[in-house]
């Protein structure tokens, strides 16, 4: 007997995963690089994020363009633009594409971690480097690339805490968890999906850690609390709550299933009657996405079922308040976030499938031309994109 057979053998599904890792971050850094090469295009809130920076740099405050103070939005974006200082775009551009390659690899790390069967690991991987969501939200000077990328560290230093139980695990969820929504304020969402999914999918570790736990989210919220009270203390103008209404929730119902069934198949907004189809989708994608991480073996992959599904009924609520932009595009930039665990809770439902249907695993593969066709649509819709000159 070859003593060095078991070893080839080990080694082949772990250079077959490598390889799928490496494709996936060429396939993502180019989509990027043809996306961003023009420069990174602006919006309002661009304008307000470049002004806090050039007032960082310049007096040390974080200020808007008029002198009010900085309090719409969190204070971490703008703080680290200011670190390029007057060449603060060129900057962000090189933050989104390491945020977004570190984005790839922390999701792509939880899939290799999590899904029983490598070659729906390597798909995941590819179906992550097709992310158009990722390529949109890196494209404008805007939180979320950052934001995506702080997520998937938060969720890979939780993993590594719950299967360990080592202290250094939960020390730095904790200081990414802080992190989080200090670069974008629904961090709060993702951190409370993450409490109710600790308390849902690991019981026993609640109970046996709770001190460590107690801990991790009196430090996140002292911090992210001691922000919103300066906030709201130096806002020239308190916060106006204003419910839009039942119609605006048909609205919101309409835009996020929409986006929603377009992750998953081709739509075209335009020919579609999106406010009464997509308002009755939404229910059934949300309970199906439930369906799918409850019946996981796996308790992350519920825990993340939880934290996906609390920060999407969040963000429509918070929608519905007028707190948050209502279209279809903020949709696909607010759900980015959870683009990662959407993904692997698709492989992960499509590995109980598989189970003596290899064709299945065919069909998969080709099902990734869908969004390989939408990502290149994406990125040349950003290439043309006007951006004001440099």
């Amino acid at each position: 007997m070859n003593p060095a057979a078991p070893a080839a053998s080990w080694l082949r599904p772990r250079a077959a995963v490598g390889a799928a890792a490496a494709l996936a971050t060429v396939l993502l850094l180019g989509l990027l690089l043809y996306a961003l090469l023009p420069g990174l295009a602006r919006t309002a809130d661009s304008r307000h994020y470049l002004a806090a920076a050039a007032s960082v740099a310049r007096t040390g405050q974080l200020l808007n363009a008029d002198g009010t103070p900085y309090t719409s939005w969190g204070p971490l974006y703008p703080l680290l633009l200011a670190l390029g200082g007057s060449h603060a775009v060129a900057w962000a551009t090189a933050l989104h594409l390491v945020a977004s390659v570190g984005c790839l690899w922390s999701w792509g790390y939880l899939a290799a971690q999590l899904l029983p069967r490598r070659a729906l690991v390597a798909w995941a991987l590819v179906g992550l480097a097709l992310a158009a969501p990722w390529l949109i939200t890196a494209k404008f000077i805007w939180a979320e690339a950052g934001f995506q990328a702080l997520f998937g560290l938060y969720a890979v230093a939780l993993y590594r805490w719950l299967r360990t139980g080592r202290a250094g695990g939960l020390a730095a969820a904790t200081v990414v968890g802080l992190l989080l929504p200090l670069q974008r304020t629904s961090g709060v969402f993702l951190l409370l999906g993450v409490g109710l999914g600790i308390g849902l999918a690991y019981p026993a570790e609640l109970r046996r850690c709770w001190r460590g736990l107690l801990l991790h989210a009196a430090v996140i919220g002292s911090g992210v609390g001691g922000w919103l009270w300066y906030a709201q203390r130096a806002a020239l103008r308190p916060e106006v709550y204003r419910s839009r209404g039942w119609q605006g929730l048909r609205e919101t119902f309409g835009d996020y299933g929409y986006v929603l069934t377009r992750w998953l198949v081709p739509v075209q907004q335009a020919g579609w009657p999106k406010h009464w189809l997509f308002e009755l989708l939404l229910p059934g994608l949300l309970l199906g996405l439930a369906a799918l991480a409850w019946r996981s073996r796996r308790p992350f992959l519920r825990l993340l079922g939880t934290v996906m599904l609390t920060y999407l009924l969040c963000h429509i609520g918070i929608t519905v308040m007028s707190r948050a932009g209502g279209n279809v595009y903020d949709v696909e930039r607010y759900a980015a976030a959870v683009y990662g665990p959407f993904v692997l809770l698709l492989a992960d439902g499509a590995a109980r499938l598989a189970a003596g249907r290899r064709w299945l695993l065919l069909l998969l593969a080709c099902w990734l031309i869908y969004p390989a066709v939408r990502a290149v649509r994406v990125a040349r819709f950003c290439h043309q994109l006007p951006v004001p000159p440099r």
